[in-house]
């Protein structure tokens, strides 16, 4: 048996595992059922492929485009996405756990290889890769939807209200649907506590000492600030044609990192509760006003 027989033997038992053990991380964090003999048939074509790239290196086969539409037919096979976006998702969730893997077992072979040594291939190096992408499967999910999500879909938030300024964090809201009657724009749903000092006193008043909607809504029509009241109809679970107080901002500005959005005359629903229990958000953007910016 040659040394590329040998060669071509551990590079298909090793792509197989960490193929399958990917597939399988990439399953859990995108949320589709996992299936073990798909993710198999994924793997093993996978490592089929690893190995002829000891034969056909410099064929189109291995160009880039290639291999990236070659990792969406394994991911096809092994997750079965049934819409583009689930694919899309399942995609960016099989390059990143991959490119951390690969980073794991560079930075052992760092660690473990004395100064002056060769390169040598140790299967330790396997075993950490395969160790890290069994982590992200059973704990990537809950780190994402705890730390990293959070932090990307919060924004910071000015509402102005004449002179009058209110700064806090709003949380992106896609399943946000509520719309102005008047102007057909999307609607800012704020907590009542955190906007209650941009507003005046009467209508603080009426928040304040009255729980029915109906009187709210007679008391207000009576208030300083009525030309700049809105009723928003909604529809949620337990409550159909539910109506929501509204409140006209001068400006909404929307900090996004990258640049700062600013929308004219949007309107505000006040909401009396909470909208996050630990206090890390105080509105509700809806993706049209990040979007249109």
């Amino acid at each position: 048996m040659n040394e590329l027989t040998v060669y071509a033997d551990m590079t298909f038992a090793i792509n197989l595992i960490m193929d399958f053990v990917i597939l399988w991380a990439t399953a859990r964090l995108a949320g589709s059922r996992v299936i073990y003999f798909r993710l198999f048939v994924a793997a093993l074509l996978g490592a089929i492929y690893s190995v002829f790239y000891l034969y056909l290196a410099t064929t189109l086969y291995y160009s880039v485009p290639a291999k990236i539409l070659f990792s969406g037919l394994l991911l096809i096979i092994g997750l079965a996405p049934q819409t583009w976006t689930e694919f899309k998702k399942a995609l960016v969730y099989f390059y990143g756990i991959s490119f951390t893997v690969a980073g794991a077992s560079i930075a052992t072979s760092y660690l473990m290889v004395a100064p002056g040594q060769g390169f040598r291939f140790s299967y330790l190096w396997l075993l950490v890769g395969a160790v890290f992408a069994i982590l992200i499967g059973f704990y990537g999910e809950k780190y994402l939807l705890q730390r990293i999500v959070p932090n990307l879909l919060r924004f910071g938030v000015e509402l102005h209200f004449g002179s009058q300024k209110c700064k806090g964090q709003g949380f992106l809201d896609t399943g946000n649907g509520l719309k102005d009657p008047l102007t057909k724009r999307p609607v800012v749903v704020a907590e009542y506590e955190f906007i209650k000092q941009c507003l005046p006193e009467d209508f603080q008043q009426v928040f304040d000492d009255t729980r029915s909607e109906d009187d709210i809504l007679d008391r207000l029509s009576q208030s300083s600030w009525a030309n700049r009241l809105r009723i928003i109809p909604f529809n949620s679970i337990g409550k159909k044609n539910g109506v929501l107080v509204g409140i006209r901002a001068d400006t909404i500005q929307v900090k996004t990192g990258k640049k700062n959005i600013l929308h004219n005359n949007i309107v505000i629903g006040i909401y009396r509760d909470k909208l996050s229990q630990d206090g890390s958000y105080h509105l509700l953007i809806p993706s049209e006003i990040v979007n249109q910016g």
